[in-house]
């Protein structure tokens, strides 16, 4: 009989409106753009702004995008990451260490203050996996002050990992490494690489954000992995907002440049997101696409995010089984 499980994961994503429709998508963007962390703006002039004009006319767009790629009940994002959670737990059981693993979301539903608080009053030991590969304070800052925050306001003895960043992870290359090869052997090899991350503005970086960097070292330890020459693959940024400088070279640029220099099939990988969502569903899988064939390109083929493939589940496992300090 397997022991009950004393131990719990918890993976935290970034998180999604609770329905694809302007009110709840409205609802969803002022919590996520009201963090400090993510808009760096003084409060008392950006959220009037963010409430009044913002999100009042992003909403309903962003809303028309989310129903291009609802499910039946909720966001792929969500959808996903629970599938992630089940297959881990089942993993995490299979090599001896019984756990429970559940999800979060840092903004929207379920709410990470919540789930963490729930585990602390459960579990003797809580190991909190962020699917942030690249570390930013943006993101992974942003959930690490909660996360503190939480601890702080507890009397819980919980002994709490947290696992912030696996930018050169060798099980995180390697998984990555594992699906563009699957998808070349499935569909074929295009004739360049597009690595893509989301972006962030250049103030961000320039006061220490090791975002950029973190970036271009998986770029650099997946290249060599899949034994690529420099003009097999370029590292773009996708997803800017707002009028400032942005970190580059922007996707949308990289992609009009390969289709004008002859580029016909273009594949493209988006290390960042672990999950698939908006971002890669839409913005990439969709309007990426439409613009390279514009540009003159003939054929996009986007890879899948890792997902809940095995080798990703296998993966999260070994990173969860290394040793961490705890927090």
């Amino acid at each position: 009989m397997t022991p009950s499980p004393s131990h719990a994961i918890l993976l935290v994503n970034l998180g999604s409106p609770t329905a694809a429709t302007a009110d709840a998508v409205g609802e969803w963007l002022t919590e996520f753009l009201s963090d400090p962390a993510v808009v760096e703006i003084p409060r008392w002039l950006w959220l009037p702004l963010l409430k009044r004009i913002i999100v009042p006319r992003r909403a309903p767009k962003v809303a028309k995008l989310y129903a291009e790629i609802w499910g039946d009940q909720e966001s792929p994002l969500i959808a996903t990451t629970r599938r992630q959670a089940d297959a881990l737990e089942l993993e995490m059981t299979r090599r001896g260490w019984p756990t429970r693993a559940s999800i979060a979301m840092r903004y929207g539903t379920p709410g990470l203050a919540e789930q963490l608080a729930t585990l602390m009053t459960r579990y003797p030991e809580i190991t909190v996996l962020l699917l942030y590969p690249q570390y930013s304070k943006t993101t992974s800052g942003s959930c690490l002050q909660l996360i503190k925050s939480v601890i702080n306001q507890s009397p819980s003895q919980s002994k709490i990992r947290v696992i912030d960043s696996y930018a050169i992870e060798s099980a995180y290359i390697e998984a990555l490494a594992l699906s563009i090869s699957d998808s070349w052997q499935n569909h074929g090899r295009g004739d360049h690489l597009l690595i893509s991350f989301h972006g962030l503005p250049e103030r961000t970086i320039r006061r220490g954000d090791p975002y950029q960097q973190q970036c271009e070292r998986t770029t650099a330890a997946l290249a060599e992995r899949l034994d690529l020459r420099a003009d097999d693959y370029t590292l773009c940024y996708q997803s800017r907002f707002g009028a400032a400088r942005w970190i580059g070279p922007s996707a949308t640029r990289v992609t009009a440049d390969l289709a004008a220099s002859g580029i016909e099939r273009l594949d493209v990988v988006c290390p960042g997101f672990p999950a698939d969502c908006l971002e890669t569903l839409e913005e990439i899988r969709i309007q990426l696409a439409d613009q390279f064939i514009t540009a003159g390109g003939s054929r996009f083929h986007y890879i899948p995010a890792l997902n809940d493939a095995p080798h990703w589940i296998n993966a999260m496992a070994d990173i969860i089984s290394a040793p961490q300090p705890e927090q």
